[in-house]
């Protein structure tokens, strides 16, 4: 006899509520405008982003990550020389709401977070504010415009619907994230050129036996200018000249006789540009350049005591 019974088959699925998602809604275009090669300069940006709640009926909490996708420091890039080369000026970008912190790849486990909280099935948004700045120290970098043209960055998260039970996505864990392009970056280094500092010309205290021999001492004049620039140095005749030498004078008009000198022999005149005598330079390093200026008190008769002082004006010619 053969008897048959049903069989039931049971299958219970457990499904999943369909979690948060989030997304960049505006990436940074950043622009340092004209900077000088080798100083720091720095900017505000941002990053926008959203996130979409579940639909379960209840309040959700989402930490919200930013990072980078390359590892700092970022890059941007000058067009070609005439030999097809070319240069590359570094920049980082910097947590605003906390400057210490760097951003950098999900791998670095020190990633920007913010935490929201959304209701069922509702949209909010959110600011990672940034800095976004070019480290000093960069000076051998010629005049270009440096361009980066699209860096990508990633907003991850984690939800939940309980805070206490919300996931930390700041070192680099994640239920979900998104890649984002389209951020861009540039600079101007320009040609621009200037006297960064210059020191005192001291020929110390001078008696009337000390002026029967020439007396000399040096000043420095230091420049800051981009790699490859051409340039001219030229020292004014000073306030004290009488034609076309230089005097050291005193609060009762005595004076006595000084010239400026390119070298240590005092052989060159360091002049102005209508004398001729002006310095022709050509850095090519770029940066910070120290040029020495070489005094000297010829000898001749002491005509007075007290202080005798000149303000000479240095030109610079690019």
């Amino acid at each position: 006899m053969s008897l048959r019974a049903p069989l039931l088959l049971l299958l219970v699925l457990s499904v999943k509520a369909m979690a948060a998602a989030c997304w960049i809604t505006s990436t940074p275009a950043i622009n340092f405008g004209n900077v000088v090669a080798g100083n720091t300069t720095s900017v505000n940006t941002e990053v926008k982003f959203s996130c979409q709640a579940d639909n379960e009926g209840r309040t959700e909490y989402i930490n919200v990550c930013l990072s980078s996708v390359d590892a700092p420091p970022f890059e941007m890039i000058s067009p070609g020389d005439q030999e097809g080369k070319q240069y590359t000026l570094l920049f980082r970008l910097l947590n605003g709401a906390a400057r210490s912190q760097e951003l950098g790849p999900a791998s670095s486990g020190n990633l920007i977070q913010q935490t929201l909280a959304a209701e069922s099935n509702a949209n909010v948004s959110g600011t990672f504010p940034l800095i976004a700045t070019i480290p000093a120290g960069q000076s051998q970098l010629p005049a270009y415009h440096y361009y980066n043209y699209n860096m990508n960055l990633r907003i991850a998260w984690h939800s939940a619907v309980r805070q206490d039970a919300l996931q930390n996505c700041s070192d680099g864990s994640a239920e979900g994230e998104q890649v984002q392009g389209g951020t861009n970056a540039q600079a101007e280094i320009s040609q621009g050129c200037y006297i960064e500092r210059v020191t005192p010309l001291n020929f110390g205290t001078l008696t009337s036996t000390a002026t029967l021999r020439p007396t000399r001492s040096t000043a420095t004049l230091t420049t800051r200018c981009p790699a490859g620039t051409a340039f001219t140095l030229a020292m004014g005749k000073g306030n004290h000249a009488s034609g076309n030498q230089r005097q050291l004078c005193n609060s009762k008009g005595q004076c006595l006789r000084y010239g400026l000198w390119q070298d240590e022999a005092a052989t060159q005149r360091w002049g102005d540009q209508s004398s001729g005598d002006a310095l022709q330079v050509t850095n090519p390093a770029g940066g910070t350049q120290n040029y020495t200026v070489y005094g000297e008190v010829p000898a001749q008769p002491l005509t007075g005591t007290g202080e005798f002082i000149d303000d000479v004006i240095i030109t610079l010619t690019y």
